[in-house]
């Protein structure tokens, strides 16, 4: 199993996959409260992020990872500046890390522009939605669920070149 982590420090969108490079299950890790500090989203979001880490039980877990350049604007204004979203992602590599170590799982950071190639986020949803059937855009408002599968299928696309 391989799970794809799209996070932030408002919303984590997961994608599950089978070795086989079939999607699983596809979702939001979203916090109890979206409104709460976000010391308080982070928490809340990695509290359920161990639980979806137990569900799938990966052996390799893909986060994405930043290249520092997230303006306070983003996230409807919820803190999200730089430093919040650097907390939400850290924390999450924290929690796979942790879980990893005791799984004999690996944590795989992923630059977003590495994977991306600066395809625009409404056309990676797009695609996305053209292509996975069971894909659901109108559940995926900041396209995060779509950003956790195409991480993915571009992982099993490079990982098989590499082979």
């Amino acid at each position: 199993m391989i799970l794809s982590l799209d996070p932030s420090s408002s919303v984590i969108g997961f994608a599950a996959f089978a070795d086989s490079g079939s999607l699983v299950e596809g979702g939001l890790i979203e916090p109890e409260v979206r409104s709460a500090g976000s010391y308080w989203r982070i928490r809340s979001m990695a509290a359920d992020l161990a639980a979806i880490l137990d569900e799938f039980t990966p052996h390799v877990i893909l986060i994405e990872w930043t290249k520092g350049k997230v303006g306070t604007r983003r996230h409807t204004g919820l803190g999200a500046g730089l430093a919040v979203y650097g907390a939400g992602i850290g924390s999450v590599a924290n929690q796979c890390e942790a879980w990893a170590a005791g799984h004999q799982a690996r944590v795989v950071p992923v630059l977003e522009n590495t994977w991306t190639r600066g395809v625009p986020k409404a056309s990676r949803q797009a695609a996305i939605a053209a292509t996975i059937e069971s894909y659901d855009a109108s559940r995926d408002p900041g396209g995060d669920v779509a950003d956790a599968i195409g991480m993915a299928q571009w992982w099993f696309k490079e990982t098989l070149v590499r082979v």
